[in-house]
């Protein structure tokens, strides 16, 4: 695995894609964070890694139960998936839901 950019997003950036209706607006409850230009991400408890990308193609959180099943049951994050490997998960679901009327089931 590659190592991680430095983060160059800002505040402006991100309430940029408030503006837009891309991200919820800030709260005292801090439901995201803006980078601190760490090499490597440092993130309190219960928060994720989320690109700027992926807000602005629409792909936000939370995400489908299944796909959450998913990253839980191999040990992997968001991160770890190329936009290909998203893309297969939801191909999947839209599938079993949108096409076969059934609820995508992962069974581990």
């Amino acid at each position: 695995m590659s190592q991680w950019v430095r983060s160059d997003v800002t505040i402006a950036c991100l309430n940029g894609l408030v503006a837009k209706g891309m991200l919820r607006p800030l709260t005292a409850a801090q439901e995201w964070i803006v980078p601190r230009g760490e090499p490597t991400p440092v993130l309190p408890s219960g928060y994720v890694v989320f690109f700027v990308d992926f807000h602005e193609r629409s792909f936000a959180m939370p995400a489908h139960a299944i796909f959450q099943g998913l990253l839980h049951h191999y040990g992997v994050e968001l991160q770890h998936l190329n936009p290909n490997g998203v893309q297969h998960v939801f191909a999947f679901i839209a599938l079993c839901e949108g096409y076969l009327g059934i609820p995508p089931i992962f069974e581990h």
